[in-house]
């Protein structure tokens, strides 16, 4: 027991927490550093980073081709269900409750491949980006370096204190531009598909 806590150690202390420091301070370099350099306050630093996330979100959603998928599998699942609906021209009760259950059973199967990968693509899109960012700024912009850089654990304080709320934390403001910013996006990406199809 003692070697594999010695392994697990030596991966974690001495492979991964130097891989996450190394990218944090990377990307402290390219986004916070190169942002505070134009006088950006870490409020505005956090929403363009969540721009920025949304925009690799989007970015992802391309190279992995979901929209192909997504058209390829409604043009299946049509297919399939054609094909069934054929099945009540057989004559024979048996073999058209048979050929019945295979058809769903297909359908079905299909239908779950489908939904596994949609969820899966949903996450990697998504949410893995938004809690790996959201860990990153927390950590990097936490209450140890906020008061030192703005003076306050907030990014900026709610004098009337709604819901009890003192101030707008990073992950706060950061969820909120993520989530503002998703919904933006997927309107220009309506727009934009829109235009084309009429220019077809």
């Amino acid at each position: 027991m003692q070697v594999v806590n010695t392994i697990l150690d030596f991966i974690y202390y001495g492979m991964l927490q130097p891989l996450f420091l190394g990218v944090r301070d990377v990307f402290d370099f390219f986004f916070l550093d190169s942002l505070s350099a134009l006088s950006l306050p870490p409020s505005g630093q956090v929403v363009i980073v969540a721009i920025c996330t949304v925009g690799f979100a989007f970015c992802l959603r391309r190279w992995l081709k979901v929209e192909v998928r997504e058209k390829a599998f409604r043009e299946k699942f049509t297919v399939q269900k054609a094909e069934r609906d054929t099945i009540a021209i057989i004559p024979d009760p048996r073999s058209r409750d048979a050929l019945y259950t295979s058809a769903d059973q297909s359908i079905d199967e299909d239908f779950n491949t489908y939904l596994a990968q949609h969820y899966f693509r949903y996450v990697l899109i998504y949410l893995l980006p938004l809690f790996l960012v959201m860990a990153w700024l927390n950590s990097s912009l936490d209450e140890h370096v906020l008061p030192v850089v703005s003076g306050q654990a907030y990014l900026f304080l709610l004098p009337s204190k709604p819901f009890g709320m003192e101030g707008v934390s990073v992950t706060l403001l950061f969820l909120l531009s993520y989530i503002a910013s998703l919904i933006v996006g997927f309107q220009i990406k309506k727009r934009c598909l829109s235009v084309r199809s009429k220019a077809k």
